[in-house]
């Protein structure tokens, strides 16, 4: 993509009509449609882009960008030539935009103006529309994807031929897919639980099964079961089982019980003998039994340089003297 050079604005700008905005009278118009190959002012090219780029797209003539494709549709294009066009087809210059764009004129006008631009014929009818997702066709399937709902003018036997058909290719899809397994249920012998609407002829609704589910079956293959636990808690709790069981716990308990005295015993026993207690026996066996340090009243005066020959106060030699005082001892 290029700018348009100044040779090309040159050309599109000659072309009949090009002068004035192609949707009023506005002179020197700088925007362009490349979807109509016309000219507008810049108050029309708001209304233009409003439209969206489905039916009008666009572009300024000396600051965008364009293709090859485009500056062919705005020299084969005009003012001129589309307004004359579409006033052919009964819609007026000054039409209101938005309903001057969105016309089966307009529209058909774009069509014809791209197959100038590629040298093909030019159409003279719009091309029907296509039918959108929400048509009958489209709606019947996007509602029931798995065809379970009866077609229009489908007949009873029609309907489970069909149904019966689509069950039979879900079922060799889900083989292919799981394997012969299937995907079978308890009880289901080896067909379906969830069989459709005349699937099986031979279901009667009054008896005793359903699809080909049958209860007694069931109710044996419980029973089985049960019985089959029953023996294993037998096996369990046999007299052999129970005596290995008590041996067990007996031993056990034994163990923990001579474990536990002799942490206690260790706790509450006293502590071996260390060289302090050591020591401070020594020390106390060398130690003097009196001590030359005796006080008074010590019953010892060895240690006071005194002889322990040295006589006694005794009451007979010890006068009681007046005044409350001690008496002199006598001569």
């Amino acid at each position: 993509m290029v700018q348009m050079t100044i040779a090309d604005q040159s050309i599109v700008k000659a072309l009949p009509g090009n002068g004035v905005c192609s949707d009023c009278d506005v002179k020197n118009p700088q925007w362009a449609s490349v979807t109509y190959g016309n000219l507008f002012c810049l108050d029309c090219a708001g209304a233009h882009r409003s439209l969206g780029v489905h039916i009008s797209f666009v572009r300024s003539v000396a600051m965008d960008s364009w293709t090859p494709q485009q500056l062919a549709q705005m020299k084969t294009g005009g003012n001129d030539k589309m307004n004359q066009y579409l006033k052919a087809k009964g819609v007026d210059k000054y039409t209101p935009i938005k309903s001057k764009y969105e016309s089966d004129a307009a529209q058909l006008y774009k069509l014809v103006l791209k197959a100038r631009v590629e040298g093909k014929p030019e159409p003279t009818v719009l091309p029907k529309p296509t039918p959108k997702s929400g048509g009958s066709a489209h709606a019947g399937k996007s509602r029931d994807p798995n065809g379970m709902e009866r077609l229009p003018g489908e007949t009873d036997q029609q309907y489970i031929a069909r149904q019966t058909k689509l069950r039979e290719e879900a079922k060799a899809r889900m083989t292919a897919k799981f394997g012969g397994s299937g995907m079978g249920g308890v009880g289901s012998g080896g067909r379906s639980s969830m069989q459709g609407i005349g699937s099986d002829p031979s279901y009667n609704p009054n008896g005793s099964s359903a699809g080909g589910f049958d209860m007694g079956s069931m109710v044996s293959g419980l029973g089985s079961v049960v019985g089959t636990a029953g023996a294993l808690a037998s096996s369990v709790v046999s007299d052999d089982n129970i005596n290995a069981m008590k041996s067990t716990s007996a031993s056990f308990w034994g163990s923990l019980t001579t474990g536990v005295n002799s942490v206690t015993s260790s706790i509450t026993a006293p502590e071996q003998s260390d060289g302090l207690a050591d020591l401070q026996r020594q020390v106390a066996s060398q130690k003097p039994t009196q001590s030359k340090y005796g006080g008074f009243g010590s019953g010892s005066t060895t240690g006071l340089g005194v002889s322990s020959t040295m006589p006694q106060p005794t009451a007979s030699n010890v006068a009681p003297a007046s005044g409350g005082g001690v008496a002199d001892e006598a001569p």
